[in-house]
């Protein structure tokens, strides 16, 4: 249903939060996860789109102020379109929307990101790499993956585990988010062929700059104090399983680490460094330069952008263009190779062996490891998918 609105509409937006980003601010609803970068004169007509005036009302407020008409009502119409307006003559356009996460979670995030336990997590990273350098034979390997003998059995551990990890890496955003009253969720995605889980969290632009690093940085905090605590499980357990188990999750875990700095892959560093140069759109920005640049594809946003946002993307779209080399070299190089020949000895054992031979059900575990591997590389795709029609019907728009 098409909503219109005229200078006599009373329209409220005072649900919008609005925090200043460098030389413009960011405005939007974050229970929706809807956002917007505008001047200062924006601002004061959302703070005038109070619910109580109508158009003509704020419309009059503001040439007074700036001496010159203000186009309020074409403004209210693109807030409108962005579905960034709560009521228009009283009545609430979206009642179903979730506006708080819940309760346990604040109470969750409260607890586990406090300043005590900031204090802990960092303390803990300093802790680690002591023990690194003063205990050599706590270097995570490659070998410590295979925790079994059997080669499928190591591999569906190795999922499971992972999986695990994951989920409290991601759970870690979702309760620092809620601490902050925003809402997020988790879900699967790609970054170029890689699959990856992700917690969206863009609510986060409706708080203070300094308030967003925390959830930003809240899973690698959480995957530090798990290195640590099996780090010492190696140094005092007497049991071998314990032992092997926690070089597992080691290695698992500092290698998801070190894949955090990975920027390029939109990691959680490279929201860290997209708040603290005040871009929203670092990623999105670097790619329409490389198409300005190197395909010679018009980009009229560009010359839209603020001069800031141009420099950044410049430097963001040369590392893009690294990386995409590198990744894909380190994909038809190192993972597509060994992938493939696995599943070429997989499926001859497979054949050559009886129902009841340990190698036989050793190859379908993997098999089985590698469909369910696929499908949740496909439900990623899918989300990526997604976003890139929702992309281009905004810019046909």
């Amino acid at each position: 249903m098409t909503i219109e609105i005229n200078l006599n509409t009373v329209v409220d937006c005072s649900h919008l939060s609005i925090q200043p980003d460098g030389d413009e601010y960011t405005i939007g609803d974050p229970h929706t996860g809807e956002f917007l970068r505008v001047p200062e004169v924006a601002v004061d007509v959302i703070k005038l789109l109070d619910g109580h005036s109508t158009i003509t009302e704020a419309t009059d407020i503001l040439k007074k102020k700036y001496d010159d008409d203000i186009d309020v009502l074409d403004f209210a119409s693109t807030l409108l379109e962005y579905k960034l307006v709560l009521s228009i003559d009283g009545e609430v356009l979206n009642p179903q929307v979730k506006r708080e996460p819940s309760r346990v979670l604040v109470q969750l995030g409260r607890f586990f990101y406090s300043s005590p336990a900031l204090i802990l997590y960092s303390i803990s990273f300093f802790i680690i790499i002591f023990l690194l350098f003063t205990q050599p034979k706590l270097t995570p390997h490659y070998k410590d993956i295979f925790v079994f003998q059997a080669i499928g059995l190591s591999t569906l551990n190795l999922m499971v585990v992972s999986y695990l990890l994951i989920a409290i890496h991601e759970f870690g955003h979702v309760l620092a988010a809620a601490k902050e009253q925003v809402i997020s969720r988790v879900r699967l995605n790609l970054r170029m062929v890689f699959l990856v889980a992700e917690t969206d969290m863009t609510g986060l632009w409706s708080r203070p700059k300094s308030k967003r690093y925390v959830p930003y940085l809240a899973g690698m905090a959480w995957d530090v104090v798990i290195i640590l605590a099996c780090l010492l499980m190696q140094l005092y357990s007497s049991n071998q399983l314990v032992i092997d188990y926690a070089k597992l999750i080691v290695y698992i875990c500092i290698v998801k680490f070190i894949w955090q700095f990975i920027i390029y892959l939109r990691t959680d560093m490279y929201y860290v460094v997209s708040n603290w140069k005040n871009t929203s759109a670092l990623h999105e920005n670097g790619i329409m330069y490389l198409r300005k640049k190197f395909l010679k594809k018009e980009t009229p946003l560009w010359n839209d952008l603020p001069k800031y946002e141009q420099k950044n993307a410049v430097w963001f779209g040369y590392l893009y263009l690294v990386g995409a080399f590198v990744a894909a070299g380190q994909f038809l190089l190192f993972r597509l190779p060994p992938s493939i020949y696995g599943i070429t000895i997989v499926i001859k054992n497979v054949v050559a062996n009886d129902f009841y031979s340990y190698y036989f059900w050793d190859s379908i575990i993997v098999l089985g490891v590698t469909l369910i591997q696929l499908v949740t590389w496909l439900l990623g795709f899918r989300t990526l998918w997604r976003e890139r029609k929702e992309r281009r019907a905004v810019a046909q728009a």
